[in-house]
């Protein structure tokens, strides 16, 4: 594969994570409140994304949630948060990040 082939392929990857997540966002969003109750699992696995993007928030609150949507959207949640966020269903599986 050509480099510019590959330039392309990568930039149609990341435009199709971009343009995924903002709905993935939106699908937990209008989740009933105790449907998306966090797992310890999906807590352990966002952690470190939550202390990058949002450590400002108190735990477990709407503005926190806020920003964690709004991490998502721009694609800077890492593979194991949105992995977590998947296997709990509150993202769809086709919005798992392809390695």
């Amino acid at each position: 594969m050509s480099k510019v082939s590959q330039t392309r392929a990568v930039k149609t990857a990341l435009l199709g994570l971009i343009c995924a997540l903002p709905v993935a966002a939106a699908t937990v969003a209008l989740m009933p409140s105790d449907a998306a109750a966090y797992s310890k699992r999906v807590e352990n696995a966002c952690k470190n994304d939550y202390n990058r993007h949002c450590p400002h928030y108190k735990a477990r609150t709407p503005q926190m949630r806020s920003c964690m949507q709004l991490a998502g959207r721009r694609g800077n949640l890492s593979p194991r948060c949105i992995d977590a966020l998947t296997d709990a269903g509150m993202v769809p599986k086709k919005y798992r990040k392809k390695r």
